[in-house]
């Protein structure tokens, strides 16, 4: 409820790149959580209010404090200091943290959806790019990838590869 909150801003007036900064550190903490050799580490059970970054990102959206509640942090004060904690008490169950994590995914993908990089693409043996396409945007007559503008050389290499498989093929 609390990331539908933020999402439709319904109790700030965030900007889409404050939202996008606070959902992404958001993320970054229930990651640490879903992780079983980090998340008993006091370290990563505590974020600091008054740190500069964690308030120009957290502070924008109260929906990521509320979020933040919902998964157990509490705030304390401590030395003069603003602190939101888990209790080292507080039992810590992976499943929970991973369905965070894909809910975290994909509000930030509702928000501002993720352009092609670079890590997204393969190339092949013979030196053929390929792209994947974002799920939303494929279609089933085109499949799961797409070759972008390629080299008479590219053309060529799948060609080769397209005849080695129809080969494979026939000789099975």
């Amino acid at each position: 409820m609390h990331l539908q909150h933020l999402i439709l801003d319904s109790k700030a007036t965030a900007t889409k790149e404050q939202k996008v900064a606070a959902l992404r550190t958001l993320r970054i903490v229930v990651k640490n959580l879903a992780d079983p050799q980090k998340n008993t580490d006091p370290k990563y059970r505590q974020l600091k209010l008054s740190n500069e970054k964690v308030k120009a990102k957290i502070t924008p959206c109260p929906s990521a404090l509320d979020y933040m509640k919902s998964l157990g942090f509490v705030v304390i004060e401590e030395n003069g200091e603003e602190y939101l904690r888990l209790q080292s008490s507080k039992t810590i169950i992976i499943s929970d943290m991973e369905a965070s994590l894909a809910e975290l995914n994909n509000a930030i993908e509702m928000i501002a959806p993720k352009e092609p990089s670079f890590a997204e693409e393969k190339k092949t043996p013979e030196g053929i790019i390929i792209r994947k396409q974002p799920s939303s945007i494929s279609t089933a007559s085109s499949g799961s990838t797409t070759t972008g503008k390629m080299t008479e050389k590219q053309k060529a290499r799948l060609l080769m590869e397209k005849k080695r498989q129809r080969e494979a093929q026939e000789a099975k």
